[in-house]
């Protein structure tokens, strides 16, 4: 059956879509590795923070037990950021190439569009150490605001270079851990993130029981964490634990997209409209520790 020139073009089309997402996917993503993957349905995403109760108190025969009470911490909004590229390809460039050069810088606009959302959020990860959030505090903080009636203060940070006994360290804070009305929160780290200058250091505290090159023979007494290397992580010192229960989150509101233009230009170009929204954020501090060596 001859095929008319709408469905050759159908078809060309769909083979450049094809070769942007086979791109965008053609390594493993490294954020999905350390945050939550989630899904926006509005303009914002919003989180209100609760202090809960304190553990329960005996009571007398016919006593009233005492009185606890819920308390609003603050309100998170979290704002979704657009990024966008409109790609244009000449006629004479199709003309000449439709599954070869064309397709090639299909892929290639693909690799942009992921390189973008991972430096954002290894941008993101220096922002936890950097900047206040929520409680006015960096997520890795030495004196988070407790929000209940009992108030004080609590600390998931520590200052030393990764090394065996700062991860033994790290996990021994990362146990002391309580929510917002003193509860014990009975979370325990399974994760150990660092950057591509310390991938071989972490495999070493982790992996290994037998330290090469040294006479080493001590057992191995890490709990067992998977080790998440960050290659965009741009950092030569700073590490971080993380539990299942983590509040470190990426957020789609659109998802990237690759989209044909339908109507081609006076001068025979085509251009095609790349597009994704996206947030990152931290909800609360706890369930992570993290280290920022001086």
């Amino acid at each position: 059956m001859p095929m008319n020139t709408g469905q050759f073009n159908n078809l060309y089309t769909r083979k450049i879509d094809e070769a942007f997402f086979e791109a965008w996917v053609e390594e493993p993503e490294q954020w999905s590795r350390i945050a939550n993957d989630k899904k926006g349905d509005s303009n914002n995403h919003t989180t209100q923070i609760i202090a809960g109760m304190s553990a329960w108190q005996s009571k007398k025969e016919l006593e009233n037990a005492k009185e606890q009470r819920f308390k609003q911490g603050p309100l998170i909004v979290t704002e979704y950021e657009p990024f966008g590229v409109e790609v244009v390809m000449s006629r004479e460039q199709i003309d000449d190439a439709k599954y070869g050069e064309v397709e090639d810088m299909a892929r290639d606009a693909g690799h942009a569009g992921r390189e973008a959302v991972e430096r954002n959020f290894a941008n993101f990860l220096n922002e936890l150490y950097d900047r206040p959030f929520y409680d006015g505090k960096p997520i890795f903080s030495e004196d988070h605001p407790n929000y209940g009636d009992a108030g004080g203060t609590q600390d998931n940070k520590i200052t030393e270079a990764l090394a065996d006994g700062s991860l033994k360290n790290a996990i021994i804070l990362f146990g002391q851990q309580r929510d917002e009305g003193g509860k014990l929160i009975g979370s325990n780290p399974t994760k150990l993130v660092v950057p591509a200058s310390l991938q071989f250091t972490a495999a070493t505290i982790l992996q290994s029981a037998l330290v090469a090159g040294t006479v080493n023979n001590d057992k191995n007494v890490i709990p067992d964490m998977e080790l998440v290397v960050n290659k965009f992580w741009d950092t030569q010192k700073r590490w971080m634990i993380m539990g299942s229960r983590h509040k470190i989150n990426h957020i789609w509101r659109v998802q990237p997209e690759f989209k044909k233009k339908p109507f081609m230009e006076d001068n025979g170009a085509q251009k095609w409209l790349g597009y994704f929204r996206e947030a990152n954020e931290a909800t609360n501090w706890r369930h992570v520790v993290g280290s920022d060596p001086a």
